[in-house]
C-alpha cells in the first residue's frame, strides 16, 4: 500500500487484512472466481475448435492434440481422455455450454461473496470508529458554546464515516479481485503461446501507462480550469450587487458593456473546459482502444499467417486480453478510492486525537451538595470566536435562591451555567461550591449535583417511564410518580394510552414542547439535585402551560438553587435575583422592581426581549407625532390612534397566534415652555399577551414631545431601528434633536423615552 495512504485507513483494511481469519474466505473465493474465469476462456476455446472441426467426430481431441505440446495441454488431454462425452461433437458442444453457464455464475456468486464479506470488515472497522466518535462527543461537546464541535462530529460521524466506508470497500474488493485475475490470465497467455503472449503483452502496459498519465493530467486541468470558471462566475456575480451605484452616478451603458465582455469571457471559459474534457474522454478511450485493437491485430496476423496458432487458440488468447484490460481500468480506480478512504479516515483520527478540554483530577474527592454557596471567583473564559467571553467575573449564589442569568449576549450566559457541572473549565479563575473547588472533585459525583433541564432537551424513543429514569435502576417507579406529580406531568401522562408505558418519541405518540419540558424537569427532580439550571423553551408556550410552569418552579424550589436561563418575563420577575451578565462581567444584579429603576442595561434587555412588537410601537409613536403636529390640536388624535392601531395589527398578523391589539390609556397635551416651544405629552399602552400578568404590562413605550409651535408645513416622520437613525431621517427642515433620556414611568413601568426639538443651535449627543 502506497505511503500517501492513512495509518487510519490502514486500520480499516489493508493488504495484510486479506490472509486474516475475517477475509480468508474472501481471498479464497476470489482466488476460485479467477480459476473459473480461466475455465471460461477455455471452455470458449473448446467451443470455437468444436465449431471449426464440426465434420470431425472426434470432439476435443484435435484441439487437444494442439495444445499437447505446451503445458496447458498435458491436462487437458488427461481430463478429455477420462470423460467420453468429450469425444463426440455434440455432446462436447453441450458440456461446454453447461460448463461456460455454471462458471459465471459460481463466480458472480463468489465475488459476489466477496464484496459482502469486505463490506461487513470494513463496517465494522468504521463502526467502531462511530463509537469512538460518539464517546469523544459526549466528552467534548457539552462545552461547545457556539456549536461547531457539534456541527463536526455529525458531519463526521454521517457524511464523512460514510464515504470511508463506501471507498474502502471498493479498494478492497478492486484490489483482491484485480490482484487475482490479471497475473492469472497473463500467466494463461504465456501457457498458451509465449511469443504471441509476449507480443501482446507490450502494447497492453504501454497503454494502460499513458492511459493513466493522461487521466492525471486531464483532472490536474480540469481542476484549474474549474477554479478559473469559478471565479469568473463569482466576479460576475458581485457585478450584480453594484446596481445602486451604477445607476446612482448613470454609469448604465459602460457597466452593460464591461458585464457582457466578462460574460463572454465566462461562457468562452465554460466552452474551453468543456471542450478540454471531451477532448480528453476522447483520447483516453482512443487510448484503451488501441490497448485492445494492437494485441488483437497480432492475434489476427499469426492466425492468417497460418503459423503455430491458430483460431481456436487465437480466440482463447483474444479473450485474455480482453479481460486483462478490464483487469487493469479496475486497478486504475483503486488509488482515487484509497485516496477519498484516507482523507475521510484522517479526518475522523485527528477529531479523535483532540484532547477534551475537560477531565477528571488524579485524587479528586466527592462533592457533597451543596448548603451554603456558589462562587465564581475571577473566572475567565475564552473560546476561538469570542476570545473575551467572561473576564474577571465575579458572582456568589447562596443556597436556595432563584436565580435569572441573562445577558444580551446569549452565549456569555451559556458559558456561566456550563462551568458549575464542568461541561466548560475556565482558563483562569475558580468556581466554588461550599469553598471547594469543582475542579477537585469527582465529575460524577458533580454532575450528580448538578443538573441542566432545556427546552430543546429530546424525547427518547422509548416509554415514559423510561424516559424519566433514563437507564437509572434505582429510581423506582414511586419516585417517577412523585416528581412527576411535582411538575405536573401527571395529568397529560394519565391521558396518553398507556400511561407511564406511553412509548413516545418521533415514530410514537407525539408531544407538546410543554409537556417535553415537564418531562425534562421530571427527569431532573427524581435524581433530588442540589443546583438545578432551568433553559427554558424558545417556543410559544400557551397559558396553561405558563401557569402550570410558574406554580412548578415554586414546588420544586425547595432545598434547592435554582438557575434560570429565562424566555418569558413571568419567570424573571419570580426569581430572588437577577443577574445580567455584558462584556464577560455582571453590570447588573437585583431583583426585578429595583433593576428595571436604576439598570439602564437591564431596561434595554427587557424592551428587546420580552417586547415582540417594538418596531410597531416605534410606527404607532411616530404616527401620532405626525398627526399632532400636522394640526396642532387634539381633534385628530383619536383618527390617528385608529390609524396606527389598524397598521399595527396588518404589519404582524403573520405572527403565531397574533393578539388583538388594543389601546387602553391616551391623552394629549398642550403646554407653554416659553420662546415658542409647546410640549406635546402622549401616551399609549398596549397588551399583547392575553393573560394576567402580562395585560398588567405596558408594552408599548411612553413617549413625551416637545417641538416647536410655529412649525406648520406637514412632514412625514421615518421610523427605523435605532431612534436616532429615525431622528436623522426625519425631514423636519431646521430642527435638531436634542437630548435622549431614557427613563420608566412609575405607573406603569414602561419604558420611555424624551425627545426635544428646537429650532436652532448647536446641540451635543
Amino acid at each position: 500500500m502506497p505511503d500517501s495512504e492513512s495509518t487510519t485507513f490502514r486500520k480499516v483494511i489493508s493488504d495484510r487484512s486479506f490472509f486474516v481469519w475475517p477475509l480468508i474466505p474472501a481471498t479464497l473465493a476470489v482466488v476460485v472466481g479467477t480459476l473459473l474465469l480461466l475455465t471460461i476462456i477455455l471452455c470458449t476455446g473448446g467451443i470455437v475448435s468444436l465449431l471449426v472441426d464440426a465434420p470431425a467426430t472426434q470432439g476435443l481431441q484435435p484441439l487437444v492434440s494442439r495444445l499437447n505440446a505446451g503445458i496447458v495441454g498435458i491436462p487437458l488431454a488427461r481430463i478429455v481422455d477420462a470423460i467420453p462425452l468429450l469425444h463426440r461433437t455434440v455432446p462436447a458442444l453441450s458440456v461446454l455450454f453447461g460448463l461456460i453457464c455454471v462458471a459465471v455464475l459460481l463466480r458472480t456468486a463468489l465475488l459476489d461473496f466477496a464484496h459482502r464479506s469486505i463490506r461487513k470488515q470494513v463496517g465494522s472497522a468504521v463502526v467502531r470508529l462511530r463509537e469512538h466518535i460518539h464517546r469523544h462527543a459526549l466528552r467534548c461537546n457539552p462545552g461547545d458554546l457556539t456549536g461547531v464541535q457539534r456541527l463536526l462530529s455529525t458531519r463526521l460521524f454521517g457524511p464523512t464515516a460514510d464515504r470511508l466506508h463506501s471507498n474502502a470497500t471498493q479498494w478492497g474488493y478492486e484490489r483482491l479481485t484485480s490482484a487475482a485475475d490479471v497475473p492469472a490470465l497473463v500467466i494463461l497467455m504465456i501457457l498458451l503461446d509465449w511469443r504471441v503472449g509476449a507480443e501482446c503483452i507490450v502494447p497492453i502496459i504501454v497503454c494502460w501507462f499513458i492511459s493513466r498519465v493522461e487521466r492525471s493530467r486531464l483532472a490536474t486541468n480540469t481542476n484549474l480550469l474549474s477554479e478559473q470558471v469559478e471565479r469568473s462566475l463569482q466576479k460576475l456575480t458581485e457585478d450584480l450587487n453594484r446596481a445602486r451605484m451604477v445607476s446612482g452616478y448613470g454609469m448604465e451603458e459602460p457597466e452593460n458593456q464591461q458585464f457582457s465582455e466578462s460574460l463572454r469571457q465566462y461562457q468562452d471559459r465554460s466552452d474551453y473546459l468543456e471542450r478540454q474534457k471531451t477532448r480528453g474522454r476522447w483520447v483516453v478511450v482512443a487510448i484503451q482502444l488501441t490497448g485492445i485493437a494492437m494485441p488483437g491485430f497480432i492475434i489476427a496476423r499469426h492466425i492468417v499467417s497460418g503459423n503455430s496458432l491458430d483460431l481456436p487458440v487465437g480466440i482463447m488468447l483474444g479473450l485474455t486480453v480482453g479481460f486483462i484490460s478490464y483487469g487493469l481500468e479496475s486497478i486504475q480506480k483503486i488509488p482515487a478510492a484509497a485516496g477519498v478512504a484516507s482523507v475521510a479516515a484522517e479526518e475522523i483520527q485527528q477529531y479523535l486525537l483532540r484532547v477534551p478540554s475537560v477531565s477528571q483530577l488524579v485524587g479528586a474527592r466527592f462533592l457533597e451538595p451543596m448548603s451554603r454557596l456558589l462562587q465564581f471567583d475571577q473566572v475567565r473564559v475564552e473560546t476561538e470566536t469570542h476570545p473575551e467571553l467572561l473576564s474577571g467575573l465575579d458572582l456568589r449564589i447562596e443556597a436556595g435562591q432563584k436565580v435569572a442569568l441573562i445577558s444580551l449576549n446569549p452565549i456569555e450566559t451559556e458559558a456561566l451555567v456550563s462551568l458549575v457541572p464542568r461541561f466548560l473549565d475556565p482558563i483562569a479563575g475558580q468556581v466554588l461550591i461550599d469553598g471547594q473547588d469543582i475542579r477537585r472533585a469527582t465529575l460524577e459525583s458533580l454532575r450528580a449535583e448538578v443538573l441542566m433541564v432545556s427546552g430543546e432537551d429530546p424525547v427518547f424513543n422509548s416509554s415514559i417511564i423510561d424516559n424519566i429514569t433514563a437507564g437509572r435502576a434505582d429510581i423506582s417507579r414511586q419516585d417517577v410518580m412523585e416528581a412527576c406529580k411535582a411538575v405536573h406531568a401527571e395529568s397529560f401522562i394519565r391521558r396518553l394510552p398507556r400511561g407511564y408505558e406511553t412509548i413516545v418519541g418521533d415514530q410514537a405518540t407525539r408531544l407538546e414542547p410543554g409537556q417535553i419540558f415537564r418531562l425534562s424537569l421530571a427527569r431532573a427532580v427524581v435524581r433530588k439535585p442540589a443546583i438545578l439550571v432551568i433553559r427554558e423553551p424558545d417556543v410559544s408556550l400557551d397559558a396553561q402551560t405558563k401557569t402550570i410552569l410558574d406554580d412548578t418552579y415554586q414546588r420544586i424550589s425547595a432545598g434547592r438553587t435554582l438557575l434560570f436561563l429565562p424566555t418569558r418575563l413571568s419567570t424573571v420577575k419570580r426569581c430572588d435575583r437577577i443577574v445580567m451578565l455584558h462584556g464577560g462581567r455582571v453590570v447588573a444584579d437585583g431583583p426585578h422592581d429595583e433593576l428595571v429603576r436604576t439598570s439602564e442595561p437591564y431596561r434595554h434587555w427587557e424592551y428587546i426581549r420580552f417586547n415582540v412588537f417594538r418596531w410597531a410601537a416605534w410606527y404607532l409613536s411616530w404616527t401620532l407625532f405626525a398627526g399632532i403636529i400636522r394640526q396642532n390640536n387634539r381633534s385628530t388624535l383619536r383618527h390617528c390612534l385608529r390609524c396606527a392601531q389598524r397598521t399595527h395589527v396588518e404589519e404582524h398578523s403573520t405572527t403565531t397566534a397574533p393578539p388583538s391589539v388594543s389601546v387602553v390609556k391616551h391623552s394629549a397635551s398642550v403646554a407653554n415652555h416659553g420662546d415658542g416651544f409647546d410640549a406635546f405629552h402622549i401616551s399609549a399602552f398596549n397588551c399583547l399577551e392575553p393573560d394576567v400578568d402580562a395585560c398588567k404590562e405596558a408594552e408599548l413605550p411612553w413617549f413625551a414631545v416637545s417641538c416647536q409651535d410655529a412649525l406648520r408645513k406637514p412632514f412625514t416622520p421615518r421610523p427605523a431601528k435605532s431612534s436616532w437613525s429615525a431622528w436623522r431621517r426625519c425631514h423636519l427642515q431646521k430642527l435638531r434633536p436634542q437630548k435622549l433620556p431614557m427613563f420608566v414611568e412609575p405607573s406603569s413601568g414602561a419604558v420611555g423615552i424624551t425627545f426635544g426639538w428646537q429650532k436652532s443651535g448647536k446641540h451635543s449627543f
